[in-house]
């Protein structure tokens, strides 16, 4: 597998315990991710990159009151802002470039529920008398063409509540729009990925999240085509909500892990797991569904939609 040319990890004065290691069957290295000691690589000095086209991207992660958009809030959020280059003549495309992230807190309007600190580590105290910079948010993402989000079924209706904005980017999902199980990965969870190439972070902070998501996908596959890349081609397709009802409850733990998510119904749509996934999954995860879940008897809604929701945008 090619090195990509960013890298969210410092291997400097390991590089002999590491030659080491690496050479030995019995053991694994795993690397902190960190944000990158440099930022930006310099393209013009890479001929191969020369001709392409500079674009701008977010990669957003928030950490939430809990599950519920309808009712749930917002406490972190932050916004890793990238470069990324695109071939006018393929669907080649990489990332070059990282700035320093938004990163801010929300006090919520109720009190925060001892579960959520011990997920996250963040403290009511964290939170006191702190609200999110609007105007820099709104400012970032005036810059950027793409949002992306591990999972952004989740994130992508939370950040509505923080500026009418974020509704109108083009998102991209790196949970949904990257076809991992077909490549040979077994969860498509962040902290699972990020493990089997390597790394690992401080998860459920949401900093740490956005350095995860992007560092992953940064890696370059044994076909030489990076995962970002594949993210960018397969979020211009339409993207499938799935709603399982009915499922039986000893079965929650399961599509916990696979990556749904619980709707009580007040959306206006009877209540179940849902899960979004691109088009091109939709099949393999009504299989999943019919014969994991409901023992060949489905129950679940489906539902269609762009990455812009009703408008298709081409980033």
């Amino acid at each position: 597998m090619q090195e990509p040319v960013l890298k969210f990890y410092d291997d400097t004065g390991l590089e002999a315990e590491l030659a080491a290691l690496k050479k030995s069957d019995n053991h694994k290295v795993l690397r902190r991710i960190i944000f990158p000691q440099i930022t930006q690589i310099d393209i013009t000095k890479l001929p191969e990159y020369n001709d392409f086209t500079i674009h701008r991207g977010i990669y957003l992660d928030t950490e939430t009151t809990g599950l519920l958009h309808e009712v749930d809030e917002v406490i972190q959020l932050c916004m890793l802002p990238f470069i990324y280059g695109k071939d006018p003549n393929s669907t080649n495309a990489i990332i070059f470039g990282v700035y320093e992230p938004y990163i801010g807190f929300q006090e919520p309007t109720e009190p925060l529920a001892p579960i959520i600190t011990d997920i996250t580590g963040i403290t009511i105290e964290m939170l006191a008398g702190q609200s999110l910079d609007i105007k820099k948010i709104e400012n970032y993402l005036e810059k950027s063409e793409i949002v992306i989000a591990h999972n952004a079924a989740f994130d992508r209706p939370f950040t509505h509540a923080i500026s009418p904005a974020f509704s109108e980017k083009n998102w991209a999902c790196s949970f949904a729009d990257i076809k991992w199980n077909e490549q040979g990965f077994e969860s498509r969870k962040l902290g699972h990925l990020a493990a089997d190439f390597g790394f690992y972070f401080d998860a459920h902070r949401a900093d740490a999240d956005c350095y995860a998501g992007l560092a992953i996908l940064l890696q370059i596959n044994d076909e030489g085509i990076s995962y970002f890349q594949q993210l960018l081609e397969n979020s211009k397709k339409d993207s499938v909500t799935l709603r399982a009802q009915l499922a039986p409850f000893e079965k929650k733990d399961e599509l916990k892990e696979r990556g749904y998510i619980w709707k009580d119904g007040s959306d206006g749509v009877a209540k179940g797991w849902e899960i979004v996934v691109s088009e091109d999954y939709v099949d393999e995860e009504k299989s999943w569904l019919t014969e994991t879940i409901y023992n060949n008897n489905p129950k679940f809604l489906e539902k269609t939609q762009t990455a812009l929701g009703s408008v298709r945008k081409i980033v």
